[in-house]
């Protein structure tokens, strides 16, 4: 790329940031304005209410529980729909269609996704469930297909040429290479799905999230304050265990 070509290029990013400031209406005045609202808003959140514990305790065991379901029929849904999207495994016509659903299901949001099936299923942590399954599946599809198309061919054909079967070669050439992609990628994505769940409680999904909406409208802040320390406390737990099992896995 020319010199002219890359001023162009970075005059483009600046023009698309400014223009889309305009459209958000981005104001530093706004945000300075509001400081006020926001430390009231904090302090009387202050100090936390830990009479609600039991609830707040309550619905974290039930976010954790949506989490762990929800990513593990994931994995499990998208270990076949990775090989149908990877390229260099399937052909072209599978290819090309199971990348389009995959495409088609991850532009919808988990939230989005809670609403339907709250409707569809009635309250509860079920519908939940089926809004991470819905949303991680293909994500984790995604992710799986793209580790597949990544795989190093150097080992599977010196098993094939071995003389290994089409078994051992998926065992000592291909497995080794991607079993421990695909649990990070699972890892990660519990994660997020803890962080997912949390929000999904707001619509009626289960959760720590109903709790946190349901002091919110009463205006008891306190409470709030303290089934949100319970979520943080749940979300940084999950993310060391998490980050200690990938460390051993990669």
């Amino acid at each position: 790329m020319t010199r002219g070509g890359r001023w162009a290029g970075w005059a483009a990013i600046v023009g698309l940031f400014l223009w889309s400031a305009s459209a958000t209406e981005l104001s530093l005045y706004r945000v300075v304005e509001g400081v006020p609202f926001m430390l009231d808003f904090l302090r009387r959140m202050v100090p936390p209410d830990f009479s609600v514990m039991g609830n707040a305790l309550t619905g974290a065991m039930q976010t954790l529980q949506i989490a762990v379901v929800g990513t593990g029929v994931s994995a499990l849904l998208a270990l076949p729909l990775s090989f149908a999207a990877a390229r260099n495994v399937a052909p072209p016509w599978l290819f090309y269609g199971s990348r389009s659903v995959l495409n088609v299901f991850r532009a919808v949001d988990t939230l989005v996704y809670a609403l339907f099936f709250v409707a569809a299923v009635g309250l509860g942590p079920f519908p939940g469930v089926l809004a991470v399954v819905a949303y991680t599946a293909t994500v984790l599809a995604k992710l799986y297909s793209e580790a597949i198309e990544a795989i190093d061919p150097g080992p599977v054909e010196a098993v094939a040429a071995a003389g290994a079967t089409a078994l051992q070669v998926l065992r000592w050439g291909v497995l080794p290479q991607l079993v421990p992609q695909f649990l990070s990628f699972t890892l990660y994505r519990f994660e997020t799905n803890i962080r997912a769940a949390a929000i999904l409680g707001f619509v009626g999904a289960g959760g720590i999230g109903f709790y946190i909406q349901t002091y919110l409208r009463m205006l008891n802040y306190p409470a709030a304050s303290a089934v949100l320390l319970v979520l943080v406390a749940l979300v940084m737990l999950v993310d060391f265990a998490s980050s200690r099992i990938r460390a051993r896995l990669v």
